[in-house]
């Protein structure tokens, strides 16, 4: 059977002449067979809305679930953190917009906290905060001086150290908030406390007590007070009343039984 099988390739390429070459050198067309659809390509990082439209062109099954721990049902303006695709369906996993995806799926995000900016110059803090508040606000931390600013980390506060920050270090900001800064210039001492005033004679409470006016129920002369108990002419008390030496009763009457030496 070898010998036969030889034998006919050998009268095959005999016969094929000078046409053998051209046959040889035209070049054979490929034909590509796909059993299943081709995933849409990675959808991380983009909203839901659009990688839910773009995979389900495709013809794959799509889903979407939150990525964090919340179990919040998705909106389409969530971002994909995560995506796991088979040949028949794409699963997304997904955050709401501006929330930072978390390390892995159904983890907590992973909000950045509050620094604390205290000492720091309004610049820096301006830095330091950067995307995770939302505006960053300079005022006087006296309040008899005046500064306004916001995410300004050139003008005329900038080098103003901060005294006290009206978000406390540490929080999460899950929200942006916008964060106020009470400062002093560069070389002042900060307040032992917001409110206070600089100048103390500036202070509306330390003007009310420097002008105060005189109680009218005393009298600065004469040390005597209105209800004091004394007058000349009012009558007296058990409490009040002291025999004299003589005996008898005060003007008015006795009010108990007469002293020794009997009333007069």
């Amino acid at each position: 059977m070898a010998v036969l099988a030889v034998v006919l390739l050998l009268l095959l390429l005999g016969s094929c002449g000078n046409d053998c070459d051209d046959a040889a050198a035209t070049p054979k067309a490929r034909v590509t067979i796909t059993a299943t659809p081709s995933p849409a390509g990675s959808q991380v990082g983009k909203r839901v809305d659009s990688a839910l439209e773009r995979v389900r062109q495709t013809g794959l099954s799509v889903v979407v679930h939150d990525a964090s721990d919340r179990d919040e049902k998705p909106d389409g303006n969530w971002t994909v953190c995560f995506e796991k695709a088979t040949l028949s369906k794409v699963d997304f996993a997904a955050v709401p917009d501006g929330a930072p995806c978390p390390k892995k799926d159904g983890q907590r995000l992973p909000w950045p906290k509050m620094p604390n900016v205290k000492g720091a110059t309004y610049a820096d803090a301006v830095e330091k905060l950067g995307d995770a508040v939302g505006a960053v606000t300079i005022e006087a931390a006296y309040e008899d001086e005046a500064a306004y600013d916001t995410d300004n980390e050139a003008g005329d506060y900038a080098n103003w150290k901060v005294c006290f920050q009206s978000v406390k270090a540490g929080t999460r900001l899950a929200h942006e908030p916008d964060v106020v800064l009470h400062a002093v210039e560069k070389d002042e001492a900060c307040p032992l406390s917001k409110g206070l005033y600089k100048n103390p004679k500036y202070d509306p409470d330390y003007l009310d007590r420097e002008y105060a006016d005189p109680d009218d129920g005393s009298s600065a002369e004469d040390g005597s007070s209105a209800d004091d108990g004394s007058s000349g002419d009012s009558g007296s008390s058990e409490e009040d009343y002291y025999p004299g030496d003589k005996g008898g009763c005060p003007p008015g009457g006795c009010y108990n039984p007469c002293p020794p030496g009997g009333c007069r």
